[in-house]
């Protein structure tokens, strides 16, 4: 698996650099000083992902589901998180946020849901800097629930950003 990710990287490279020159992305929602952008107002941004054992980059056989919800404060850059999960083959150890990557690699720990020890539901919520920002925008953030069982992980998800409730999707 790890020798498909580094093709993958390498194919991505050349298509990965427009992503990140977008930084007005990341102006626009945090607003400047001279320039106050609409974006910066309106409701959170709400991202989710559904977390299961299919998601795991290693063999990994478990019953275990989960959700992550979470919202991004578009003034603030909060990003205040909720964590559900049951079925796990043994006790949680651990459960964070990796990234930057594509699905199916991995990659190093980004935000640590449970800085205080694992005790469900799993809530909280930290500031973002500009490069999580920037990963979580661009899909390349994934939650991984780590157990006695499965050290590096048990349950995954990939992060994504969820439709406002009543919107349509675009047509095209």
């Amino acid at each position: 698996m790890r020798l498909s990710c580094v093709a993958v990287v390498l194919v991505a490279l050349p298509f990965a650099v427009p992503a990140f020159a977008q930084s007005s992305n990341i102006s626009k929602l945090q607003g400047d000083a001279a320039n106050k952008s609409a974006d910066t107002e309106g409701p959170p941004i709400a991202f989710y992902t559904e977390l299961s054992a299919d998601e795991e980059s290693a063999e990994t056989y478990s019953p275990g589901k989960g959700r992550f919800d979470v919202t991004l404060d578009r003034k603030t850059l909060k990003f205040t998180w909720k964590v559900t999960y049951s079925g796990l083959t043994s006790p949680l150890t651990s459960a964070s946020i990796h990234g930057p990557q594509t699905p199916g690699c991995e990659a190093g720990v980004l935000i640590d849901l449970a800085p205080k020890g694992p005790r469900a539901p799993l809530e909280g919520s930290v500031t973002l800097n500009e490069g999580q920002l920037e990963y979580l925008l661009t899909g390349r953030m994934y939650v991984n629930l780590h157990t006695v069982k499965y050290p590096n992980g048990e349950i995954r998800g990939q992060l994504s950003r969820q439709r406002p409730a009543g919107s349509t999707p675009p047509e095209g």
